[in-house]
C-alpha cells in the first residue's frame, strides 16, 4: 500500500528569515456595519492598509481604475500595499458615483454588512521594500484563504459580530497577527508569486533587489547585479529568467518603476528630482520610460492619485 507523505507545514528557511525581519504596526482604523444605499472614497495616506468584510457585500473600486474594480464577500481580505484612494461601496462603481455623507447610511449594529479597516504602519526599510514591491492590492477571497489566516479572519468576523465587551480591542489586537499570516501566504503561495515576489524568496536576487531598491539612481549594470548575487552574468541571467520570467534589464526597469510610482503617490518631488533618484539623466528620459510602462504620463499617473 503507498503511503501519502505528510504536508509540511513548515515555512523554507530564506521566507522564514525574511518574514522575521518584517516590522510593522497595525491598528484599527474603521469597524461598523452599513445600511443599504452607501459609499465611501477614502484618503490617501502614507500607510498600508487591510479590509476584512465581515458581513454581506460589498464593491471596491479605484478611481480611473473602474475597470478592474472587485465584488468582495463576507470573509474576504483585501490587502493594500501603500494607501492611495478607493471606493468601498455597496454597489458598481461608475464614472458618475459622487461621495454621500458616509455618517448618515452607516449604522455601527447593523449586521447585514459589515467591514473591519486596519492601517499598517511600516516600521523597517526592509518592510517598506517588500511593501513596495508587492501589487497596489491582494485580494484574498475567504475560499483561498489557507493556514491560520482562515480561522483568523473568522475569529475577527465573529467579535465584530457579536459586539461583546471588549470586542474592538480583541479585533484590533489580531491584526498584526493576520497581517503576518496573510503576507507568509503571499510569499509562500507559488500559485500568486509574480516577478518580484518571486525573487524576495531567492536569496541570491533578495540581495539585487533590495540593493537596488536601496539606490535606485545608481548605475546598475547586469555585470554589477550579477556580482551582487555571487553568480556569473550568463547564471544571473538564467536565475531571473527562471524565477521571474524577467531579463536582469526588466529586473531593474521595473523596480525603477515600483519606486517612480511610490514617489509620485507619496511625494511633491518634481519630476526632474523623480528622475535623478530613479536613474534617468533626464525628466524627458524618465517620461518616456514612465509612459512607455504605464500608457499615462509621469503628471497624469500622480493627478489620478492625487
Amino acid at each position: 500500500m503507498t503511503k501519502t507523505p505528510a504536508l509540511s507545514t513548515e515555512t523554507p528557511e530564506p521566507l522564514e528569515q525574511l518574514l522575521a525581519q518584517l516590522a510593522f504596526g497595525s491598528e484599527l482604523h474603521f469597524e461598523s456595519g452599513f445600511c443599504d444605499h452607501w459609499n465611501l472614497l477614502t484618503s490617501k495616506s502614507n500607510k498600508a492598509a487591510l479590509h476584512v468584510v465581515t458581513a454581506g457585500t460589498l464593491w471596491m473600486a479605484i478611481p480611473g481604475r473602474l475597470h478592474e474594480q472587485l465584488q468582495l464577500q463576507a470573509g474576504d481580505a483585501i490587502f493594500f500595499s501603500h494607501s492611495f484612494r478607493h471606493w468601498l461601496s455597496d454597489k458598481p462603481v461608475d464614472e458618475h458615483t459622487t461621495e454621500v455623507d458616509f455618517a448618515n447610511f452607516c449604522v455601527p449594529d447593523h449586521l447585514e454588512r459589515g467591514l473591519v479597516c486596519y492601517d499598517i504602519a511600516v516600521e523597517s526599510p526592509l518592510t517598506a521594500n517588500l511593501f513596495q514591491v508587492m501589487p497596489d492590492y491582494i485580494h484574498l477571497p475567504a475560499s483561498q484563504q489557507s493556514g491560520r489566516l482562515s480561522p483568523l479572519i473568522q475569529l475577527i468576523r465573529e467579535e465584530a459580530q457579536a459586539r461583546q465587551p471588549g470586542y474592538q480591542a480583541a479585533i484590533s489586537r489580531l491584526s498584526d497577527v493576520v497581517v503576518l499570516h496573510l503576507l507568509r501566504q503571499v510569499l509562500s503561495d507559488d500559485s500568486m508569486q509574480q516577478g518580484l515576489l518571486a525573487a524576495l524568496k531567492e536569496p541570491a536576487l533578495r540581495r539585487v533587489v533590495l540593493a537596488i531598491m536601496d539606490e535606485p539612481g545608481a548605475d546598475w549594470t547586469v555585470d554589477n547585479m550579477a556580482a551582487l548575487a555571487f553568480l556569473s552574468k550568463s547564471a544571473f541571467a538564467e536565475r531571473c529568467h527562471k524565477i521571474m520570467d524577467m531579463t536582469a534589464k526588466s529586473l531593474l526597469d521595473e523596480l525603477r518603476l515600483q519606486r517612480a510610482r511610490f514617489l509620485l503617490i507619496h511625494s511633491e518631488l518634481s519630476l526632474e528630482l523623480i528622475a535623478e533618484q530613479v536613474g534617468y539623466q533626464s525628466a524627458t528620459a524618465f517620461i518616456r520610460f514612465f509612459k512607455q510602462r504605464e500608457q499615462l504620463s509621469p503628471g497624469e499617473f500622480r493627478s489620478l492619485h492625487a
